[in-house]
């Protein structure tokens, strides 16, 4: 189960991206969805014990981010994939980092939370402890956990906000953290580009 639970841990944070790479200054011009309109996938990258490719997808004010997990270092077998949706995207401030790129602060609402685990053994350990007050587990098979707790993690309700923070840098998209505090996050993870198909 220790293995289970260190993978949505990993995968929580590969989705909730963290990094230093702070911002100098913003401005208060605010654009359209318009510079996101796309497709947006990382290469196959490590992260602990596992592999992970991730996807954006941006298609006017709805978001949708996937994390595929993988326990091959050619992300060719999946262990599972989560996939979280978001509405009413909106983007606010300008943001210049210390790079001298550009970015813009943004928000969504949060629309749904899934995930399908896609290997027997993870089935079989979901299962085990009721994750996510899910005892019917199934391969292949998405569960919804939007304003659930799973394991010690108590996840977003239906329709909260999230703050967020995104840096252009050609065809490359980096993106921050979210935050539900009411508070933007100042930077962005750098080490791995979601490039734009």
């Amino acid at each position: 189960m220790k293995k289970i639970l260190y993978v949505f841990l990993l995968a929580v944070l590969s989705l909730a991206l963290f990094s230093c790479a702070n911002n100098s200054s913003t401005s208060s011009t605010a654009s359209t969805t318009t510079e996101l309109e796309g497709t947006w996938i990382t290469s196959c990258y490590a992260s602990g014990s596992y592999y992970y490719i991730q996807t954006v997808i941006v298609s006017g004010t709805d978001l949708t981010m996937k994390v595929k997990v993988h326990t091959d270092s050619t992300c060719s077998t999946e262990n599972g994939i989560w996939i979280d949706t978001y509405s009413s995207l909106s983007i606010g401030d300008n943001v210049t980092f210390t790079s001298g790129a550009t970015g813009h602060k943004f928000s969504v609402a949060v629309n749904t939370f899934t995930f399908t685990p896609t290997l027997a053994s993870v089935v079989s350990d979901l299962n085990a402890v009721v994750w996510c007050g899910y005892s019917n587990w199934t391969l292949n098979t998405a569960k919804d956990y939007t304003g659930k707790t799973c394991g010690s993690t108590s996840y977003s309700v239906a329709n909260t906000t999230y703050l967020g923070l995104y840096m252009l840098v050609g065809n490359n998209l980096f993106t921050g953290t979210f935050s539900s505090t009411g508070t933007y996050p100042t930077s962005v993870y750098t080490s791995i580009p979601l490039v734009r198909q």
